[in-house]
């Protein structure tokens, strides 16, 4: 599956792959700081996650837009490119939250 997470405070998007129960995945952004949940894609087929998350990699180089640590956290100002493109790849369109919300998830520490 592919997610989306934010640290609104630092404004800072992350998103990435996982497979099975993205629950201990997301916990440990949570801790992090990430505990806004944008966007979580279940049930991809084959290598779709993998690929889309090239994808949106090439896109923001393109962009010329940096990492702001690691390869896969940017200035929360992308966000509306990576979810156009994993909008645009996934056969149902996930409905768009107006308004971002904390997920509790309920993860032992």
């Amino acid at each position: 599956m592919f997610y989306v997470v934010a640290d609104e405070i630092n404004g800072v998007v992350k998103f990435g792959i996982t497979s099975g129960d993205p629950r201990p995945r997301l916990g440990d952004h949570s801790r992090d700081g990430f505990d806004c949940v944008i966007r979580l894609v279940e049930g991809l087929p084959g290598d779709v996650a993998l690929r889309l998350e090239k994808t949106i990699l090439a896109a923001l180089r393109d962009a010329r837009e940096a990492p702001v640590r690691g390869r896969e956290y940017f200035p929360a100002r992308v966000l509306p490119l990576i979810t156009d493109l994993v909008d645009g790849w996934t056969k149902t369109t996930p409905t768009p939250v107006s308004k971002p919300v904390q997920l509790s998830l309920n993860i032992a520490a």
